[in-house]
């Protein structure tokens, strides 16, 4: 029996107490026998569905465990042995943990309170030792550092501009910031303001190089490199869309190459939806290209893109991803399978990949954890 693990963060405002460990045991695959029997189709409903669900479904067995007891953990960062965690206690901060991934245990280092409301994303630049923390509201980029003593706080970047879609454009959204593959640039993703930033950052600055403005009312959540490094991947909270951009690593300019829906045709006039995470596979299909993988929340499905050369982006696949707002999923190390969780339903699913990248549901599982907003596969 193959054994994945997993650490699932959700918000503690019902049952879920933070940050848990999840392992799924599964035996048995077969999926890709299965594809005249109509089970990939995203529209089969009712007794339909489920039957397809209880016939195709490799054996799986999950259990949980609460590995830390937190308030509303909004995301993770883990690199080696280190687990980053963003919490809105004292309102708003970073925790560091030392990580032992074999017995699954945290050794607190250290903690830096008082960032202000909604800090969303965390990105540690392991190079250099610093910490990113984008906070939402505030508009902001902390930028943290990491030494013997623990973490203390570097310096903060403040965004700039604004769109046309009120409330959230109001001013500036800072939702991600992540190094370029060469690890020479910080690029910033701000929402509020429809553009990326790219940043020249280290221990005594921070000079911005270049902008990349996208086009109004996209509002940018989460951007992916391809495995490449040549183009990077932006998904659109705001507009259900996905933007392809071709990366200068040199100067560290964005150009835009390509645009798709997130949504499946036919859904133009589908309302209420909004992008969330956007995830790139590392290991190529039967076809010898890579997969591009995006969440809807309201539309409450995943679609599946599988990448070309130039830039080239091709739609594949739109399924429903099993619950209630798919904020953030993963694929397991293999990538074999993809594991989704749900903010506003207790469900999580796990999807077995096929040969060309595309999904089916294998199994509801009997974890039922809730409010799930983070989701980070374990070796």
């Amino acid at each position: 029996m193959k054994e994945y693990r997993f650490i699932l963060g959700g918000y503690t405002r019902r049952s879920n107490k933070g940050i848990h460990i999840l392992n799924i045991g599964i035996d048995g695959l077969g999926h890709e026998k299965a594809d005249n029997k109509g089970c990939m189709n995203s529209s089969l409903a009712g007794k339909e569905k489920l039957a397809c669900d209880k016939l195709l479904g490799p054996r799986a067995k999950d259990q949980s465990r609460l590995l830390l007891e937190i308030e509303d953990p909004s995301y993770m960062a883990l690199e080696a042995n280190k687990l980053f965690v963003l919490s809105s206690r004292d309102e708003g901060g970073v925790l560091a943990y030392d990580f032992d991934k074999e017995r699954g245990q945290l050794d607190f280092i250290s903690e830096v309170g008082k960032l202000g409301k909604a800090p969303c994303h965390l990105y540690f630049d392991q190079k250099k030792s610093l910490l990113y923390a984008s906070n939402y509201h505030l508009g902001r980029l902390d930028i943290l550092s990491l030494d013997k003593v623990g973490l203390s706080l570097a310096k903060s970047i403040g965004l700039e501009g604004s769109g046309p879609v009120s409330p959230n454009q109001d001013g500036p959204r800072c939702h991600m910031a992540i190094k370029d593959p060469n690890d020479k640039y910080t690029l910033v993703v701000n929402l509020g303001g429809d553009r990326i930033d790219t940043y020249c950052i280290d221990d005594n600055r921070a000079v911005l190089v270049a902008s990349y403005q996208t086009r109004p009312g996209m509002g940018p959540r989460h951007m992916v490199f391809g495995p490449d490094s040549k183009y990077a991947y932006l998904m659109g909270e705001l507009d259900s869309t996905v933007e392809v951009l071709a990366y200068d690593d040199v100067k560290g300019i964005l150009r835009h190459v390509n645009r798709v829906s997130s949504l499946p045709v036919g859904s133009e006039s589908f309302t209420g939806n909004s992008g969330a995470a956007i995830k790139v596979s590392k290991i190529k299909n039967k076809a010898g290209k890579y997969n591009l993988y995006v969440s809807n929340r309201g539309h409450d499905s995943l679609s599946v893109y599988e990448l070309g050369d130039e830039g080239g982006i091709r739609f594949l696949q739109n399924i429903g991803s099993g619950g209630k707002n798919p904020r953030d999923f993963a694929l397991s190390p293999d990538e074999k399978f993809i594991l989704v969780g749900h903010q506003d339903s207790n469900d999580i699913v796990l999807f077995e990949r096929l040969g060309d990248g595309s999904l089916v549901k294998s199994k509801r599982l009997d974890s039922r954890l809730d409010e799930i907003v983070c989701i980070i596969p374990l070796d």
